[in-house]
């Protein structure tokens, strides 16, 4: 089957990801962890400053460090193919993962943008389909597939739309569907009527 349109996530997705790294590391565990430290050192021997610092910093660096390697490993590894009957999402860098969307059980799709991600001009289609059952703890459901980390998501659910109502893209190097014109329309309308007498008599 002829592959239509294969791309991945905009080299942005990973400053984003390095963004959300450091928000998480400041406001969740700096803000606290540097008083804590502080405290300690000051009021106990400074060999109990120094392991309560290496207790609460070690980890923490080793974590960051481990995210930091993993981001543009997770970026290369996520891919979209748009095909003439199905969308195939891939990603996963440990764990691989692989999504099959046909579009003819497509029945929404929704588009978001968080502030930070605005700010880089990404955005994620969220794609719904008939029948998927999945659901979020809060009973909100869930999509069966995400595109995420693309700046031209405009242009890729117009796309999608248009393989859901059947309209190919003109990329498309394929033999044009014949479409039943007007006069091929009063042809097979002639010929029904003509049956219909042929069993009346």
């Amino acid at each position: 089957m002829a592959v239509v349109k294969e791309f991945g996530a905009d080299s942005e997705l990973k400053r984003l990801y390095q963004v959300y790294l450091v928000i998480v590391v400041v406001g969740g565990f700096l803000w606290w962890m540097v008083p804590v430290v502080v405290f300690v050192v000051l009021s106990f021997e400074m060999w109990i400053g120094v392991a309560v610092a290496l207790s609460c910093f070690v980890p923490l660096l080793f974590a960051a460090g481990i995210t930091l390697y993993w981001i543009p490993k997770f970026h290369s590894s996520i891919t979209y193919v748009l095909e003439d009957d199905k969308i195939t999402v891939t990603r996963g860098v440990w764990w691989k993962t692989k999504s099959f969307v046909p579009y003819n059980r497509i029945t929404n799709i929704n588009i978001y943008q968080g502030p930070i991600s605005r700010r880089f001009g990404l955005g994620r289609l969220s794609i719904q389909t008939a029948g998927f059952s999945g659901t979020s703890s809060s009973g909100a459901k869930v999509a069966e597939a995400v595109i995420f980390g693309v700046k031209n998501f405009e242009e890729i659910k117009d796309v999608i739309i248009n393989y859901v109502k059947g309209i190919r893209p003109e990329a498309i190097e394929a033999e044009a569907e014949t479409q039943p014109t007007k006069g091929m329309n009063q042809q097979i309308l002639a010929e029904l009527r003509k049956i219909r007498k042929a069993l009346q008599k």
